[in-house]
């Protein structure tokens, strides 16, 4: 298939665990020039410049910056009861590197900063004493106090610039702009870890709300806290401490001593040691240790030591553990009917804005048992305002509490209801969308079962009414959220007509009912639009693996769209199959019987794809859109189940033998390369909906007749660009040539970021550092000091410490629309899938389809934010569209060894 996660998945945890590949590489190098074994990596990130270094050299340049355009924020400043020389004010501080970042990265529309993100930066040049308070203070704030610069003016200072010379620290110059956004870019990177730092360091009473969130936001991406309720990690934002050691070897705690805390690796590594067995246990960054001693009240049943330097942690304090719990089961309200729960609701504690026209207040009402004529009425500032979470709940009862509790709060503000938009995005999971509609029609006939105080609701007019506008305001919410997908999927699309039948009716009955009709008619507008879209005439997407220049995107592809596929059997013979999307591979292998003359039943044969490096995959006979799954020189075979095992590759799937792109690379600038995979990149990213990452995570089988082709097709992409750039490196002819091509692949990648086409940039990271090309040390000897240094700081973004920090912290910055990093969001979804249960004793566990429908919100969030159905329509060049691509590793590293053979290779020849 185009994307296999499983082994994306597995080249990612070896990138997270630092690797070079020491031990695959002696292995390379025992192998002659031809004689290779795939190592366990195809990856290796070589980055030589240390991060202290880097905040060294931002620090300076924006030193030099300020000194030479704005020497007036350094000066003599006289307090606290004394004079200070070349002082800065923290305040004036912070004013400062917001207008220059404003000025530096507003062209190249990288990030948009808030003063709390400015402060963040400060402190980590603060706490790297590039900066120092007067008194010494370790925390920096925007306030009026004193800092001042801790670098030498007098001290040389080396440093790769942009003018390509060594710049000295006494000569006076501006650095040149380019410098200043790359230090103010890599400064936004790590100041939220060092303001996480900061806040950890204050006492629970010092954190501010905009501190706290901040806590809360990182806790998320703890892997020790997933399991644990969004309340939860809220109160623990306010209780956690961080806590770090300097030396291997420092005893954490001892076996038998009180235990006081529960520790999270935070960074680093301990050893767990238990009396006469030695280290039992290893832990590593995001693992938790300590609990146990605290929930039994017992003594520590084992030592803990650091097994790395500068090891760091989370701390919670036992008290603080301890009342947490306590609140968890007072907080917890249970909801029964005949003795068995229905509903498992979590008080939260917090307030909720609210608007009206004239002025903002702040109100925290406890939730009402029903919203009824008593509330309908109410201005809208003054509506009860839901104060529960649900935790867990059976899918019915889950559908009336959010229809009773969660439309009526909704406000006009455009702001919605995070349990209901989570509601919408992730029911696919638990309740499918006939069934839904099944709920939501016998509560428009009968209204409500479920109340807060356990009573019956009673069966009037007035309530009636209140039912029927909630379905109706749920169904405006459904659509609003969902868009186009709704009205493919045949049950929700005849569901609005069968609503606005029993709409239009009841108008007739009820005059209240009147007020639906207007919402009701203009769903059916959007219906109607959608149609033209959904009733298009089929389109073909990939003509014997080539994507067409007709396929739809930016629109979807549909179920009945086609793929020109080419079926190869036993004997090589080949013929071509137009297979629709939906199609079973049973399906297509009954319609190649008539290709084949082939009589008997379709259980003898069986459809396998044959990749190039020699992988069969067997299809499921349930398994559809087949085409859009096969690998870039993947061949389609139907075979009998005794021919499968003498399927072999065939040479021509060993791709170009040649470049076939190298007039692209020469003839178009890679700006404008850059921007051409940007619009496809984009249109292939709106054509992708948020569903299609769950069926691939959870399972087509949970999902029958819904198709994954938009996001095989991005997945396919991402694959084509990461091994067109190693290609092109490779079939480069001369080592001038393949430096060049290095080189310009290196800018495309700097263009691409700048464009915040991450698919793009990550794929072409991940081309460069496939071992391939890495290896090859006397082209990186050749590059550029200053390139070397920006692709080094490319590299580090891949760094997966802190559940991929790095990445998080730079799409967190970014403004949309993006291209985002797709594997990373389907590792997410993984891990939450794999790491969470659906169901508890029967109830759906929603805290699960919170942290689903976060990493959905964050792919949504990429998009470009237009109205339903109304897609940009850009136009690609047909050169980027599709690559000419070697995706068999052991081709590519013999081209590899034909350019720099092996060590022990020129060793023997030597001899």
């Amino acid at each position: 298939m185009a994307y296999n996660f499983y082994e994306m998945r597995q080249r990612n945890n070896e990138i997270a665990n630092g690797m070079r590949c020491e031990e695959a590489s002696a292995d390379v190098e025992n192998e002659t020039q031809f004689d290779w074994n795939s190592p366990s990596s195809y990856f290796e990130l070589n980055n030589c410049t240390s991060l202290e270094t880097r905040i060294y050299e931002a620090g300076y340049i924006l030193k030099q910056t300020m000194e030479m355009r704005d020497p007036h924020l350094i000066s003599d400043r006289r307090g606290y009861l004394q004079s200070f020389l070349s002082c800065m004010i923290g305040t004036e501080m912070v004013d400062w590197l917001s207008t220059l970042a404003t000025e530096t990265l507003h062209s190249i529309k990288q990030i948009s900063l808030t003063r709390f993100q400015v402060v963040g930066m400060w402190q980590a040049l603060l706490e790297n004493g590039v900066i120092a308070h007067v008194s010494n203070e370790l925390q920096f704030a925007d306030k009026h106090v004193f800092y001042r610069w801790m670098i030498g003016t007098t001290n040389s200072v080396h440093m790769r610039l942009t003018i390509g010379v060594i710049f000295d620290g006494e000569q006076e110059m501006v650095p040149h702009v380019s410098d200043i956004a790359a230090a103010i870019f890599f400064l936004s990177t790590i100041g939220p870890d060092s303001l996480f730092r900061m806040i950890l360091c204050k006492s629970s009473s010092e954190r501010t709300l905009e501190e706290l969130e901040h806590v809360y936001r990182e806790l998320l991406h703890v892997k020790a806290l997933t399991h644990l309720s969004t309340m939860v990690k809220r109160e623990l934002a306010a209780v956690v401490y961080f806590e770090q050691h300097q030396h291997a070897g420092h005893v954490l705690f001892r076996q038998g001593d009180e235990g006081n805390c529960w520790y999270i690796v935070l960074k680093g590594s301990v050893d767990v040691i238990i009396k006469g067995k030695g280290v039992v246990c290893t832990l590593r960054e995001g693992d938790d240790f300590g609990k146990l001693a605290l929930v039994n009240d017992a003594p520590r049943a084992a030592t803990v030591t650091l097994r790395k330097d500068k090891s760091q942690f989370l701390r919670i304090d036992k008290n603080d553990f301890n009342r947490i719990l306590r609140d968890v089961e007072a907080n917890t309200v249970r909801l029964k009917e005949h003795g068995q729960d229905v509903l498992v609701l979590e008080k939260m504690n917090a307030t909720y804005r609210t608007f009206n026209d004239t002025h903002h207040s702040y109100l925290s009402i406890p939730i009402n048992t029903t919203a009824t004529n008593s509330t309908r009425d109410l201005p809208i500032d003054l509506k009860p305002k839901c104060c529960y979470s649900v935790m867990a709940g059976l899918p019915e009862k889950t559908v009336e509490y959010l229809l009773e509790t969660r439309i009526d709060a909704q406000t006009d503000d455009g702001l919605m209801d995070e349990f209901l938009e989570d509601f919408i995005l992730t029911h696919i999971i638990h309740m499918p969308v006939n069934i839904l509609c099944s709920y939501l029609k016998n509560y428009y006939m009968r209204g409500s079962t479920v109340r807060m105080d356990g009573t019956l609701p009673i069966d009037d007019y007035e309530h009636k009414i209140v039912a029927k506008r909630r379905v109706v305001a749920f169904l405006n919410l459904w659509v609003q959220i969902v868009g186009l997908r709704f009205f493919i999927d045949p049950a929700s699309n005849s569901f609005i007509e069968e609503v606005y039948c029993y709409v239009l009716e009841d108008s007739q009955q009820f005059p209240e009912i009147l007020a639906n009709l207007a919402p009701m008619c203009a769903i059916r507008q959007l219906r109607e639009s959608a149609m033209q879209t959904i009733n298009r005439h089929s389109s073909v997407v990939l003509d014997c693996g080539t994507y067409c220049s007709h396929a739809p995107a930016p629109n979807p592809v549909l179920p009945f769209d086609t793929c020109n596929q080419v079926i190869y059997l036993s004997d090589t013979s080949s013929f071509v199959l137009s297979i629709r999307l939906d199609k079973t591979a049973a399906d297509i292998c009954e319609m190649a019987k008539t290709k084949m003359r082939y009589g008997g039943s379709n259980e003898e044969l069986q459809l396998v794809e044959v990749k190039s490096s020699g992988e069969r995959i067997i299809f499921s006979p349930n398994d559809i859109s087949v085409p859009t799954m096969i690998s870039l020189n993947g061949r389609l075979y139907i075979a009998y189940s005794d021919e499968i095992e003498m399927l072999v590759p065939v040479p021509q799937q060993n791709g170009p033998s040649e470049s076939i792109h190298s007039s692209l690379l020469d003839c178009l600038s890679s700006v404008d390369i850059a921007q051409q995979l940007l619009i496809f990149h984009t249109h292939l990213l709106e054509a992708t909906d948020d569903i299609e990452l769950i069926i691939q995570v959870f399972g087509h089988e949970q999902f029958p007749n819904r198709i994954t082709s938009n996001l095989d097709l991005l997945m396919r992409r991402f694959n084509e660009v990461q091994f067109w750039t190693t290609t092109e490196v490779l079939l480069a002819q001369g080592n001038t040539k393949r430096l060049s091509v290095l080189k310009k692949f290196i800018k495309i990648a700097t263009h691409a970021k700048e464009n915040r086409d991450l698919l793009s940039f990550f794929a072409i990271i991940l081309g460069l550092s496939n071992v391939a090309v890495s290896r090859i040390t006397h082209l990186w000897d050749k590059l550029p000091t200053k390139m070397k240094q920006q692709y080094a700081e490319f590299e580090e973004l891949l760094d997966p410490c802190r559940n991929h920090r790095a990445y998080r912290m730079l799409t967190a910055n970014m403004n949309a629309p993006t291209v985002p990093f797709i594997p990373l969001l389907l590792k997410d979804l993984t891990f939450t899938h794999e790491g969470n249960k659906t169901y508890f004793a029967g109830l759906i566990n929603f805290e699960k389809m919170h942290m689903i429908a976060n990493v959905l919100r964050s792919f949504r969030q990429c998009k470009y934010p237009v109205a339903p159905f109304e897609r940009k329509a850009f136009k690609s060049k047909s050169l980027v569209r599709n690559f000419k691509v070697i995706d068999n590793q052991r081709r590519l590293m013999e081209l590899s060894y034909q350019i720099e053979p092996s060590k022990r290779k020129r060793f023997s020849d030597c001899l």
